[in-house]
Formats: C-alpha cells, sequence, structure tokens
C-alpha cells in the first residue's frame, strides 16, 4: 500500500513537471508580460534586477544606474541572479530559472499531497492533488517570472511545518517554522502579519502560557536574525528603518478607487491635492488614499462600504490567474474550472469549520489571512494565485466527501435490508 501511494504521487508530480517543460519550451519568451528592451512590466524589470544584482552587488528596480530600491523584497532578484551565475545572463539563464520554477511547482503539488494527509487522509490527498494537477494557471504561472510561483511553494510549505508544529509542539519546528516564514516575506511582504494569526491559534487551542512564551521567542529570534541583513542594508542605503518595501502607498492608493475609477467628486472638492500627491512621494500617496478613505466613507458610505467589503473581495477571487492563453487551452475553460472549484472549495471550507479541531482552524486561518491581507489594497488574481492552491485541499476534502456520502447511504441502505431479512427469517 505504501509503495502504491509513493507511485500515485510520483506519477502524478512527473506528469506536472513534463507539462511545466511543455509550456516553457512551446511558448518560450511568448508569455513575457513586458519588453526585454523597453523594461515596461515588472517581469522583465525582476530580469534586469537580478542581472544588475549579479553584475554590481546592488538591488535596483527602475533606475539601473542611478537608484537603489527598497521597492521590492530581494527574495526575487537574489535567486534570478544566482541561476544566471551559473547558467548566464542570456536565453539559458532565463530558462534555467524557469525550469527551477517547474520544479518548485512540482514540489509545490507534493506539499499539497503531504497536507491534505495530515489533515483529511489518503483518499483527500489523492484528490487534491489530481485536482491541483489539471488546475490550468499553474503552468501559466509557473512560466512567468514573476513571485507568485517561489511564494506559493514557501506558503504551501509554512502550512506544513505549521500543522507539524501544532501536532508536536517541538522547539525545533517553530525555528523551522520562523525559517520558511522569512523565506517567504523575502518574496512577499503580505506574510509578515502571519505570526500575528499563529499566536491567535495558540489561544484557541488554549496552549500553556510557558509553550506560548518559548513560541514566541523561538519564532520572533528566527524572524528577527533572518530579516535582520534586509534591515541593515536599507538602513545604510536610506538612513532609515524600512522593515520591508517603501512601495504600499500605491497599492493602497488604488485600493481606494472603487473599479479603478478615479473619485470624481474627491477630485471636484481637492483637485490641487489630488494633482499633486496622486504621483508624489510614498507618504503623499498614503496621505492621500487616506483622505480619500475618509471622504468616499462620509460621502458614499454605502456604495463605498460595499465596494470595501465585497466588491474587493469578488474582484480578488473571482477571476482565475491566467493572463494568456497556453497550450491551447481557451481563457473561458480556465475560467470555468476556476470558478467550479472556487464554489466547491467553499463548500468544503464550510464543512471543516462545522469540525472544531485545532488542526482546521490553523489551516484556515492561514487561508483566510491571504485573502484578508490584500483587501485594504488594489486586489487582482495574481494576489489570489497562492491562495487558491491552498484552496485545493477544502475542495478534494468536499469532492472526498461528495463520493464518499452516497456509497455510505448504500452500505447502510444493503445493512438495513440485511437485518431486516434475518429478523424475518427468525
Amino acid at each position: 500500500m505504501e509503495k502504491k501511494r509513493d507511485s500515485f504521487v510520483f506519477w502524478v508530480c512527473c506528469g506536472v513537471f513534463a507539462v511545466s517543460i511543455l509550456t516553457i519550451f512551446i511558448h518560450q519568451n511568448s508569455l513575457l508580460l513586458g519588453s526585454l528592451g523597453k523594461l515596461d512590466n515588472d517581469d522583465v524589470r525582476y530580469l534586469r534586477s537580478g542581472q544588475y544584482l549579479l553584475e554590481h552587488g546592488k538591488l535596483i528596480y527602475y533606475n539601473p544606474v542611478t537608484t537603489l530600491s527598497a521597492f521590492i523584497m530581494p527574495g526575487l532578484p537574489v535567486l534570478i541572479a544566482g541561476i544566471m551565475k551559473v547558467f548566464g545572463t542570456g536565453d539559458a539563464g532565463i530558462y534555467a530559472f524557469r525550469i527551477f520554477q517547474a520544479l518548485l511547482t512540482t514540489a509545490s503539488i507534493g506539499l499539497i499531497y503531504l497536507i491534505a494527509n495530515r489533515l483529511f487522509g489518503l483518499r483527500t490527498a489523492k484528490i487534491a492533488v489530481v485536482l491541483a494537477a489539471a488546475y490550468v494557471p499553474i503552468y501559466y504561472a509557473g512560466d512567468l517570472i514573476l513571485t507568485e510561483t517561489c511564494f506559493t511553494f514557501f506558503l504551501l510549505l509554512l502550512s506544513y511545518v505549521f500543522l507539524i508544529a501544532l501536532s508536536k509542539n517541538r522547539k525545533r519546528d517553530y525555528v523551522l517554522l520562523g525559517l520558511v516564514i522569512a523565506a517567504a516575506i523575502y518574496f512577499r511582504p503580505t506574510a509578515a502579519m502571519l505570526p500575528l494569526i499563529i499566536g491567535m491559534t495558540w489561544l484557541f487551542r488554549r496552549e500553556k502560557l510557558k509553550l506560548i512564551l518559548r513560541n514566541t521567542i523561538l519564532l520572533g529570534l528566527t524572524l528577527i536574525i533572518c530579516l535582520s541583513p534586509w534591515w541593515i542594508r536599507n538602513y545604510q542605503v536610506f538612513h532609515q528603518f524600512i522593515p520591508l518595501t517603501n512601495s504600499s502607498a500605491n497599492p493602497l492608493l488604488l485600493g481606494m478607487l472603487i473599479n479603478g475609477e478615479e473619485p470624481q467628486d474627491f477630485i471636484r472638492d481637492h483637485e490641487q491635492i489630488y494633482q499633486t500627491y496622486r504621483h508624489g512621494s510614498e507618504e503623499q500617496q498614503k496621505e492621500l488614499a487616506m483622505m480619500i478613505f475618509k471622504y468616499q466613507i462620509t460621502h458614499h458610505p454605502f456604495i463605498f462600504g460595499a465596494w470595501l467589503i465585497f466588491g474587493k473581495l469578488i474582484r480578488l477571487i473571482i477571476v482565475p490567474f491566467y493572463w494568456a492563453p497556453i497550450l491551447g487551452i481557451p481563457y473561458w475553460l480556465a475560467a470555468l474550472q476556476h470558478v467550479i472549484y472556487l464554489i466547491f472549495s467553499i463548500a468544503g471550507i464550510w464543512k471543516m469549520l462545522r469540525h472544531r479541531t485545532s488542526a482546521y482552524y490553523g489551516f484556515l486561518s492561514i487561508l483566510a489571512y491571504f485573502v484578508v491581507i490584500y483587501l485594504p489594497f488594489i486586489t487582482m488574481e495574481r494576489y489570489f494565485y497562492p491562495t487558491m492552491l491552498l484552496m485545493m485541499i477544502p475542495l478534494a476534502h468536499f469532492m472526498e466527501q461528495w463520493r464518499v456520502l452516497p456509497i455510505n447511504r448504500r452500505r447502510a441502505r444493503s445493512t438495513s435490508l440485511s437485518e431486516a431479512k434475518v429478523n424475518a427469517s427468525a
């Protein structure tokens, strides 16, 4: 049985890797969002940042010569620089990076299996990996030179390590959890508040105060040690403490615009401030975002409130991260698959909430965190993609229950008939 289980997962992972490699070599550079000559989008800027870091030892994002940057976290440029050091800065380096991401995508499927198996057992785990392997956007995301694939891997890994830490409460588990969270932060700063969710889970479990203090110290020290090189670098360059990035103001400002449309009545009343602050400094954009928030809440409380609570949530989750077709699969088919997966995964979450177990709640708290954390900012399908891979687990749980329940009913019915026959003959 063990060998059959391992071989099943192995062959599914091999299939995922094969399709990922096929996607890379069929589409080549056609899925790039920007131009390598113009540097007009995130992916080509990441490539340029990695190459410049390799050649000059400096992290930049927009200006390649004069401006050092804290606009992005350094994880992806450092990774690109490392791969380019081995394979070169040309096409070979780009292809090597994509193949590395294909390996991470494959490993992510394996982590989905481990998490589902730990929460629900072998049958649900098998369903989860099949559903994840069939999810079309994983092959699209794996070909892009963005943070999504790397961050998804670390998100799944930290979820698995967190479940182990909750179960065994060992010191080394929380040190490892701190290392994985730090790695996730180096790719996306949105993981930085995750320790608060971990603390809430401890309180839900009613852990002893001594254990909470011990684990908090272990987790906190690990994060501080891992993130301190970034803090030191930022202080040396910018002469101020920048814990993550200095680029949150623009997404926050864009998040205040209903459907991305400029607030015409606010502009009418504060035109000079809007035109000055719209493309101003980080502090000016944050101030403008807060001004728009207060204005909208005061003048359009119901419309703006509905947008903040429901509109942004729907915009975040309803659309698949699939901006260009791959392998001849049209957008409408990927969108249909995404919506079906989403509906059944929400049903699976509802089933999980009915069972008050700390493991379920710990997992769901991470899932909920990576939805809520994006709502103050501009929301788009790209940000939800890593969380969608977590959704494969409640999706598989629902599908497994949906498949098993009719079987159980038939068994119960046949048992009742057998008992009735025995009683009748007696």
